[in-house]
């Protein structure tokens, strides 16, 4: 149920008119020639997807299309004359040194102006859409492509915006991508109908003649299905699909069918058994369950003859290394390939692990990708030994609150932290969730599926259970600490009205 903070706005204005560009200076020439920079590239993240807009014409995904960078990171430092119009700009080699881009490729200080020409044409190739777009590197929604990549994304989650600005730093890391229409922030008018197009994007030449993109990796295409649905009826809301046997609602995958997944595991792939325990670890450790209440509302908030257990859960990091768990989509499929990567005392990757999976959630409250194996919730009866219901969940992890923030290894700024977490859109190529040391992922199981169903129960104690790492999928320096329980009374009539009483615990007055 937790929603995480939107993605800050990063496209510059569109421009309406095609602007031709001329022949490559000497400059531009003998940056060619001395073709100092790392490949960009433009990719698709599937070959179709279903796209949703509102009725004022803003698109609730990211298309599908990205910018990634190639195997040294993509960066790119501009600079305003003191008190004057004119920018500059430079662009990393990939040794690590700069070297100057010629005038008038970049004139915005806060983006790359005009990057790129995008066109949504018909099934009869007709254009119906065009438009010139900047472009920011600087992404919150930035994620590895390349299970090789590095683990650590140093540049910031979004573009300035102030025209006053004196310089920036523009940047993907290498293996890393960038959608180029945030969520929210591509609109398509009423003009252009609903119903199946082809959605491409071109860099445009100036930057590929002074960047040294060749046109195949420069442009990028998917077929998409534009629908739209009235404001209050969008993403995320209207009915709620059923709740499979877990509480999780997932597409199938096909039987007999063997996907082909989007990218090659990594190559420096440990066995969970090989990982030296002793190391720098996660350390999961699930809290007793807070905030509980009955209710008797369906997942659309209307009132039901159903009596739900609703509560609070926090899984907690105690470190003293972050937990990081990518996901790789495979293609044309809502699942994803999960895996955990890990790190040495200095903060160094030195591997990872297969971590099961992740999947596409469409229930209302979500609209994300959930990571299948972090935490399981379950009813205990009074012996602790009979679990009465299970509500297994999926989540998207975050460090949504501190716990400890004194031990070793602790981050205490995790909002800025470079190891974020991103819970992407439908058309995610790949996603990255991630929980620091000394901080917790919070989650209210207020719906059903994720709640308990107690209306039939019969009257007595009761405990609710959290398991963190209940298939022991994920690696961490201990499995000894991966329960909590919190005692409750149920009562009332079976069938119809029922009562809680839940005792203090710790002390402490938490309902």
């Amino acid at each position: 149920m937790r929603q995480l903070s939107p993605a800050a706005r990063r496209l510059a204005p569109v421009a309406a008119v095609l602007v031709a560009v001329g022949g490559l200076t000497a400059a531009n020439a003998a940056l060619a020639d001395e073709k100092p920079v790392p490949a960009l590239r433009f990719v698709a993240a599937g070959a179709s997807q279903t796209v949703e807009r509102s009725e004022n014409g803003f698109v609730s995904d990211s298309i599908g299309l990205y910018a990634v960078a190639g195997s040294t990171p993509f960066e790119i430092r501009t600079r305003r004359e003191p008190k004057g119009p004119k920018v500059t700009a430079q662009i990393r080699k990939a040794d690590g040194t700069f070297v100057a881009l010629p005038d008038g490729v970049i004139n915005d200080v806060n983006r790359l102006d005009d990057f790129f020409q995008f066109d949504l044409k018909d099934s009869t190739g007709k254009v119906r859409l065009r438009m010139h777009s900047g472009f920011c590197p600087n992404a919150y929604e930035a994620q590895r492509a390349d299970p090789d990549a590095p683990a650590r994304n140093p540049y910031p989650q979004s573009c300035g915006w102030m025209p006053y600005a004196y310089g920036q730093i523009l940047g993907i890391q290498a293996g890393w991508s960038v959608p180029l229409f945030s969520q929210w922030d591509f609109p398509v008018p009423s003009s252009v109908k609903d119903g199946t197009y082809t959605a491409s994007a071109y860099i445009n030449l100036k930057y590929r003649r002074a960047l040294g993109i060749p046109l195949g990796d420069g442009r990028a295409s998917i077929k998409i299905k534009l629908k739209t649905v009235k404001d209050g009826d969008g993403p995320g809301r209207g009915a709620e699909p059923a709740p499979s046997t877990f509480g999780v609602t997932a597409s199938p995958r096909p039987a007999g069918v063997r996907l082909k997944p989007a990218a090659a595991p990594p190559k420096n792939l440990l066995r969970p058994a090989s990982i030296d325990k002793n190391g720098p670890l996660p350390d999961l450790r699930p809290l007793p369950a807070f905030a509980i209440g009955l209710d008797n509302f369906d997942g659309n908030g209307r009132p039901t003859n159903k009596t739900y257990l609703s509560f609070a859960a926090n899984v907690w990091n105690a470190g003293p290394s972050p937990l990081v768990v990518d996901g790789f989509r495979h293609t044309g499929a809502d699942y994803m390939d999960a895996y955990q990567y890990v790190f040495d005392a200095a903060g160094n990757q030195v591997g990872s692990a297969p971590a099961g999976t992740m999947q596409w959630d469409a229930r209302k409250g979500h609209q994300h990708w959930h990571f299948e194996d972090f935490a399981t919730y379950r009813l205990l009866d009074s012996t602790r030994t009979k679990a009465i219901v299970s509500g297994k969940e999926a989540f998207c992890l975050a460090p949504t609150d501190p716990i400890d923030t004194t031990l070793p290894g602790a981050n205490l700024r995790p909002a800025t932290t470079d190891l974020s977490t991103a819970c992407g859109g439908k058309g995610a190529l790949s996603i990255r969730e991630t929980l620091d040391a000394g901080h917790g992922d919070t989650y209210y199981q207020g719906l059903p599926g994720q709640s308990f169903d107690v209306t039939n129960v019969p009257n007595g104690t009761y405990y609710i259970q959290v398991l963190a790492n209940p298939e022991g999928k994920l690696v961490e320096s201990t499995h000894g600490n991966n329960s909590s329980v919190r005692k409750v009374f149920i009562g009332g009539t079976p069938g119809g009205k029922r009562t809680l009483k839940v005792p203090n615990i710790w002390g402490i007055d938490l309902q």
